[in-house]
């Protein structure tokens, strides 16, 4: 076992056993960098006496390095065998006993994987440190200068060997971890353009280079160079759709917005608006988005919905018209279906100024909001039509996703019979882990599994195994934020739900899964700011009310949480936790008989719901709120 140091970012040592081990001075920090990164050979006490005490006397210089020696020697005393050793002359790094990250990162450069922990190398060489010694400060720049070379160079060959051997995604996170540091680096980009690419995901392509080219351009004054434009103008062309796209993702055209007006200026906002909607449809993983180069060369206008959908090979075609300006202008969006050539959704939006760009992304936010949760509410219900024989993974996951939309107990049973099936055909598939921790989540809240801190702990397991293959999967994000919540780790839980908003705060999910998190960490302002987001991303989406409902209870707001859960309830009748907690606010109001009336209706069909069960449910929150909540639910007939 070695001792670790980190150098990137915020200097830390720790011990072998994982404990931190506190370097109070900055001077003493600098001697262990100087030292790890001798390589094992010995440095001088000259040389170190001069370097970091260079403004002092020789004889004091000695003093100090001698003092740091023992400084050390006794921080480290007690954690196992010292890996810096100090004698008469000289002081070194034994290289078997502590490992630095930089050491870690070249080696797993030279091994052609990623080093197991990216995000430690997202600041600069002993971040946060500086001396008002010359000496000691122009020591720091170069060692900075230095590193921040050593690991561009490292990630950057790591990015081009795991491309080159296939394995693109990973090549996606080292040129991530690179962009971090440098974002000006071009051929990082490119593997990220690359990754979209064999994705199908042109328009997430498409956008990653519209945001490069800005960022040259306001920066540096320069275009991307030759070689990215030429990948970029390769992503760009339209293709010949291959065999399986129709037994893929549902994939959505989006024509040009037409501008009502003959206002030049108002076809200059339909075609900004156009690009701006098909970049936020791209952050949805589970849509394939047809690129907006392909949209707007499209002479269309006369052909009629469905030569439009075949031609591009699309499933549902979006039309939009915009007219009129500020305050008083409206746009109309309608969904159709190229298979039936019908409307299945349309949507007026009125009250955003569209000739501001703040007023254009609140308008793009919603209509892409709106229309995913119908699009894959549409593309779900036709999948779970046809067979399940001979369809391909994109089907199954519909199907699935079908299943978890509308939880019961069966279709939980079949739900998890469909994604160890499609898990079988792709080990790969990240989104379908998703899925299988919403099935234990709704198992453990309707009372469908015998231990809910063990269906929990299964979700939680199995969203780490999907995070391994994508950390940037906000679905698995707000999962794993769902997951550490419920299990008590309400810290945890709360990053990843913000880092799943983060990465698309155009789902209603996220923000909803973010009011839950919030609601059982106290937070209940900040719960309903996040409800409002959701709210307001995509009306009547009806999880926002069950759990909107949690917080008016928790804050003792009964009436206003019965409001909520009848609208849930009115959707999804059957769910028995909603059920509960209405019944808990009726006893709170005197309304004996109808809290009865819901706790029979559950007793009635989940066996396994009773006092127990519900403090193992519970167990992230309050010990109030379970003893409150218990009391209410047992004065209206609930078992012990």
């Amino acid at each position: 076992m070695r001792f670790t140091l980190r150098l990137h970012g915020q200097f830390q040592l720790l011990s072998p056993a994982g404990e931190n081990i506190v370097i109070a001075s900055r001077k003493h920090q600098a001697l262990i960098a100087m030292l790890a990164l001798s390589n094992g050979k010995p440095i001088s006490r000259s040389k170190l006496a001069g370097l970091l005490w260079a403004e002092r006397t020789e004889e004091h210089a000695r003093n100090s390095l001698r003092q740091a020696f023992f400084t050390i020697r006794h921080a480290v005393d007690g954690h196992g065998v010292s890996p810096f050793v100090f004698d008469s002359a000289s002081g070194w790094a034994r290289r078997d006993a502590v490992a630095t990250d930089i050491h870690t990162l070249v080696e797993s450069a030279g091994a052609g994987r990623l080093p197991s922990a990216l995000d430690a190398f997202d600041g600069e060489f002993l971040e946060g440190l500086v001396f008002h010694d010359e000496t000691l400060e122009a020591w720091l720049v170069i060692e900075r200068s230095r590193h921040h070379n050593l690991l561009v160079d490292c990630l950057a060959g790591l990015a081009d060997k795991l491309e080159r051997a296939g394995d693109v995604e990973q090549a996606c996170l080292a040129a991530r971890c690179l962009l971090r540091r440098d974002p000006y680096h071009e051929p990082s980009h490119r593997t990220i353009l690359r990754y979209h690419q064999t994705r199908g995901e042109r328009a997430r392509a498409i956008k990653h280079y519209e945001s490069l080219k800005a960022l040259l351009d306001a920066n540096l004054g320069v275009a991307p160079d030759q070689e990215t434009q030429q990948l970029i103008d390769r992503i760009r062309e339209p293709r010949p759709l291959p065999p399986e796209v129709a037994n893929g993702k549902p994939r959505i055209a989006i024509l040009p917005i037409r501008s009502l007006s003959h206002d030049r200026d108002d076809k200059l906002t339909a075609e900004t608006l156009t690009r701006k909607l098909i970049g936020e449809l791209g952050l949805f993983s589970p849509l394939s988005v047809i690129a907006a180069a392909t949209m707007l060369a499209l002479d269309a206008r006369h052909e009629t919905v469905e030569d439009i959908g075949q031609r591009v090979g699309a499933d549902y075609v979006l039309e939009t018209a915009v007219q009129g300006q500020g305050e008083t202008g409206w746009a109309l969006a309608q969904l159709i279906s190229v298979q039936s050539g019908t409307q299945i959704w349309s949507r007026k939006y009125t009250g955003e100024n569209l000739e501001s760009a703040a007023g254009q992304d609140r308008l793009v936010r919603k209509i892409s909001g709106n229309l995913y949760h119908i699009l894959m509410r549409h593309a779900a219900a036709s999948s779970a039509m046809e067979p399940e024989g001979g369809i391909g993974t994109e089907k199954l996951y519909l199907q699935v996703f079908h299943h978890v939309e509308r939880p019961t107990l069966k279709g939980m049973i079949r739900a998890r019979r469909l994604c160890e099936r499609l898990l079988a055909i792709d080990p790969n598939h990240v989104l379908v882990r998703e899925s299988l921790a919403w099935i234990n989540f709704h198992s453990c809240f309707n009372g469908w599994l015998d231990d809910p801190d063990r269906g929990f702990r299964e979700a939680h397991e199995i969203v780490l195994a999907g995070l391994a293959l994508d950390d940037h999967e906000p679905y698995l994000l707000s999962a794993f934020g769902l997951a550490e919540t419920y299990l008590g780790n309400a810290r945890a839980g709360l990053d990843a739900l913000r880092r799943a908003v983060d990465l698309n705060p155009n789902d209603a999910e996220f923000h909803t899964w973010l009011g839950i998190g919030l609601t059982f960490s106290g937070a209940i302002d900040e719960a309903h700011l996040a409800f409002d987001q959701a709210d307001q991303v995509s009306p009547d989406y009806h999880p926002i009310f069950l759990f909107r409902a949690d917080a008016h209870y928790t804050s003792g707001n009964y009436e206003d949480a019965i409001t909520c859960l009848d609208r849930f309830l009115t959707v999804l009748p059957e769910y028995n936790w909603g059920r509960l907690l209405r019944g808990a606010c009726y006893q709170a109001l005197d309304s004996a008989a109808m809290a009865r009336r819901d706790v029979a209706h559950v007793r009635a069909n989940a066996l396994l719901l009773n006092g127990r069960y519900l403090d193992q449910l519970l167990q992230a929150r309050t010990a109030s709120f379970r003893q409150g909540l218990w009391q209410k639910l047992e004065a209206a007939g609930f078992p012990g």
